[in-house]
């Protein structure tokens, strides 16, 4: 109604709002009516771009559509509001447009689709094609009591005979006379007014002065009717935006009284879950202190008996470090005397190697359990300290056929030199252990800002993955023989561990099983030279 009276811009803010509640309910089919309403509203204003654009939009809208029958209506606009469609594509959407009408059974699309078809076909002069859809559109009309498309009918005749006057004149009066029957006032003005030019040129020009009459009387008519509209519409608008006022205000009034309520109510549950917080903290505190009362006894109590197990253990490996020295001594003295038979000599060089084994193991035992506090510092020059390490084991490298290089930065470290002394030595000898006959091990000391990193890479036989989270373990289970069946206790690397966390340090290693380990030991460092 708004854009029939030339209120577009009313019309389109209309349009929008009810655009904006169908998208909510998702409902496609009367967003996509409503899209392709906007775009004739475009095309009457004479803005055919944004016409174009709004009819793209309602196909797109509907394109997933099941029940299509809206699609046949809106594929017609898209060729009324888009002038610059070519004959085949004109041809092409009235075609599916009469496809899904005739799917439906839906004759007012049909017919409307035909008189499209038959408008173009004048427009671009095939006047014979056009007249079988024009007779055909108004003999349904006709006999389905469409009256408005049997207007359409007699305006399409009008323009088929457009060169004769009279004919014209014909079925104007025609369309005119089923206008006043059904009172389409909307449309009466620019019938009229056709019905005056061809008039003029027709053989009956008697008629002008009484069509002017007509025209001046339906317009006086049109525009009282308009200005009652527009007062009622403005009415109309001032009553909506004071109804939305005060829907507004009472809503406002009723959030801030929800507000107050919701308020009192979460004031009223937060003093009560601190109150039952409180007495709850305060039984829970009292347990807590209980238990760690309890926790504190059996901590100290495993502590000082750890301190005494580790006490009797140190004192029996060093008093048993002693006759196992001497027994090693022993067998060295006696596999020296040329007159052992060979049955007595192998007897004593598997008593030496128990004996070497048993030292071995008495030695690791004395490191175990090293904390902080009972370290003794020293500042130590860490690249001397790796080259005597490796001095010291180039013998048994050699033993093996094996070569140590050393690659060393000056560093002078704040540390425990017997301690530290004894990790890098464990890293060599499980690297001479654990690689092959000829193979080459490299010590490396690098020296960074805050840390300086040792590393003792090999090329022996690596460390499977399933072993990592044991390596680091006392008496772990992760212990092999070496190439040459050296024999493992699983302690050394656990001490090495415990020795570099107590110098606020960490120990770590990379492994490709197969190829080879590096360890890599971190330590803070205190003086660099």
């Amino acid at each position: 109604m708004l854009l029939l009276k030339g209120l577009f811009k009313e019309s389109l803010e209309l349009y929008s709002k009810v655009l904006i509640a169908y998208q909510a309910q998702s409902d496609s089919a009367n967003a996509g009516q409503v899209l392709s309403n906007i775009a004739t509203a475009y095309k009457t204003m004479g803005d055919t771009k944004k016409a174009v654009i709004f009819s793209r939009y309602a196909l797109q809208a509907v394109a997933h559509l099941k029940q299509d029958s809206i699609v046949s209506l809106l594929y017609i606009n898209y060729c009324i509001n888009n002038p610059s469609l070519s004959a085949d594509s004109v041809g092409y959407y009235l075609h599916k447009s009469r496809e899904i009408a005739d799917r439906y059974k839906d004759e007012a699309m049909m017919v409307l689709s035909m008189q499209e078809q038959a408008d173009y076909m004048l427009k671009q002069g095939q006047r014979q094609e056009a007249l079988p859809l024009i007779s055909e559109s108004l003999s349904r009309s006709v006999s389905t009591g469409m009256e408005y498309f049997e207007i359409n009918a007699y305006g399409l005749y009008a323009n088929y005979y457009n060169d004769i006057p009279d004919s014209v004149v014909h079925y104007y009066k025609q369309a005119y006379q089923l206008i006043e029957e059904m009172g389409f006032s909307s449309v009466k003005v620019p019938v009229l007014k056709a019905i005056l030019e061809f008039t003029r040129l027709s053989s009956n020009k008697a008629d002008t002065s009484h069509i002017q009459h007509l025209i001046s009387s339906v317009l006086t008519t049109e525009n009282e009717n308009l200005k009652k509209f527009i007062g009622d519409y403005v009415r109309y608008t001032a009553i909506e935006d004071d109804n939305k006022f005060l829907e507004i205000s009472n809503r406002n009034k009723q959030t801030k009284i929800w507000l107050l309520m919701a308020a009192f109510s979460v004031t009223f549950v937060l003093l009560a879950l601190i109150l039952w917080q409180f007495r709850t903290t305060r039984l829970l505190n009292g347990r807590i202190s209980e238990k760690n009362n309890h926790m504190q006894k059996a901590l100290n109590s495993l502590e000082q008996s750890q301190t005494d197990n580790t006490r009797m253990m140190k004192i029996v490996a060093h008093d048993l470090r002693n006759p196992i020295g001497a027994s090693l001594s022993l067998a060295d003295l006696m596999l020296a005397d040329p007159g052992r038979s060979m049955e007595d000599k192998n007897m004593l060089e598997m008593m030496r190697t128990s004996c070497e084994h048993s030292l071995e193991l008495v030695s690791d035992l004395l490191q175990i359990h090293n904390r902080a506090e009972e370290l003794k510092r020293e500042s130590v020059d860490i690249r001397n300290l790796l080259h005597y390490c490796v001095e010291l084991l180039h013998f048994k490298a050699a033993a093996k056929a094996q070569q140590i290089q050393l690659q060393a930065e000056p560093a002078i470290v704040y540390v425990s030199r017997e301690k530290i002394w004894r990790v890098v030595s464990n890293l060599i000898t499980n690297a001479i252990k654990f690689s092959a006959t000829g193979a080459e091990i490299l010590v490396r000391l690098q020296v960074k800002p805050d840390i300086i990193i040792i590393s003792v890479a090999d090329n022996g036989i690596g460390i499977p993955p399933e072993m990592k989270e044991e390596i680091f373990d006392m008496f772990t289970r992760a212990k092999r023989k070496g190439t040459a069946g050296e024999h493992s206790f699983g302690l050394g690397l656990a001490i090495s561990k415990q020795i570099v966390e107590a110098h606020n340090g960490r120990i770590w290693y990379e492994s490709d099983p197969g190829k080879g380990t590096t360890f890599f030991v971190e330590l803070p460092v205190n003086i660099i030279i």
